[in-house]
């Protein structure tokens, strides 16, 4: 079986994208670091990829807003990408990747650059960085949060994080089909309802503002063993110990549900 072909887009200022890169490489994937340039050019093409990923990262400096002006030049590629979903090829947008999403029209309804949410400046007015708990809807249509306990952790780092839905309508919508997938635990940043990612309705694109690309590894957890404890309990005197980067953490599922989904 050949390994499904992942798209990971970046831009100037994009600074996920090997991270997000790795994790789909790890879970099984052919991942491909691919500058929005080249298929504006028409170097590379959308379709010819079976995932795609907007990583997170600064995108042109969050300039305007976070997101907008990838989202902008994504309006000429906009045919594409509307197939690319349409066609249930699997989406995600990681925190800044989410934003474009949003901004582009994507998410949570396929409008094409009529954005009916956005990403705001967190309550906080600041840009936070932390671990934070969130509850999987268990009920969501998502394909990535497949298989993932009620409950589980991953960071944050954003500055405009904060989702907000003007129509009522639309937020009605969201919480009665269930396209909010993740919801916070503690609600860091104001988010309406708590949202923390969202989908659509066949529930392959997903936008959410964790990182989960920082959560592949149970090396990568704050509250990993000191590594004292790990050299006793791994016998390796150097660095991190030998297997423990095999112990996976929840993070991993959402690629290896991707993967696995395009697989059949």
């Amino acid at each position: 079986m050949s390994k499904p072909k992942a798209i990971i887009l970046r831009g100037t200022g994009t600074n996920c994208d090997i991270e997000t890169m790795n994790s789909f490489r790890y879970a099984g994937a052919d991942a491909e670091l691919v500058h929005i340039n080249e298929l504006l050019s028409a170097k590379k093409k959308v379709l010819d990829y079976d995932i795609m990923a907007f990583p997170g990262g600064f995108s042109y400096g969050d300039d305007i807003s976070a997101g907008k002006i990838f989202a902008v030049k994504l309006a000429g590629l906009s045919k594409d990408f509307e197939a690319f979903i349409n066609d249930a090829r699997p989406v995600i947008g990681i925190c800044n990747g989410f934003q474009i999403l949003v901004k582009t029209g994507f998410l949570p309804e396929n409008r094409g650059n009529k954005p009916v949410s956005t990403l705001y400046t967190n309550d906080c007015g600041h840009f936070m960085a932390k671990w934070i708990k969130l509850k999987i809807n268990k009920k969501s249509p998502c394909i990535f949060t497949r298989g993932l306990p009620e409950e589980i952790e991953l960071p944050i780092a954003n500055g405009e994080g904060k989702f907000i839905v003007e129509d009522k309508k639309v937020l009605d919508g969201i919480l009665r089909l269930n396209l909010h997938a993740l919801t916070y635990s503690d609600n860091p940043n104001g988010s309406m309802r708590g949202i923390a990612g969202v989908t659509n309705k066949s529930g392959t694109c997903l936008g959410l503002m964790p990182h989960p690309e920082r959560n592949l590894f149970a090396y990568q957890r704050p509250d990993r063993p000191s590594s004292t404890a790990l050299r006793a309990s791994f016998g390796s005197a150097q660095g991190r110990p030998a297997g423990f980067k095999e112990a996976l953490a929840a993070g991993h599922q959402f690629f290896r549900n991707a993967v696995e989904y395009v697989n059949g």
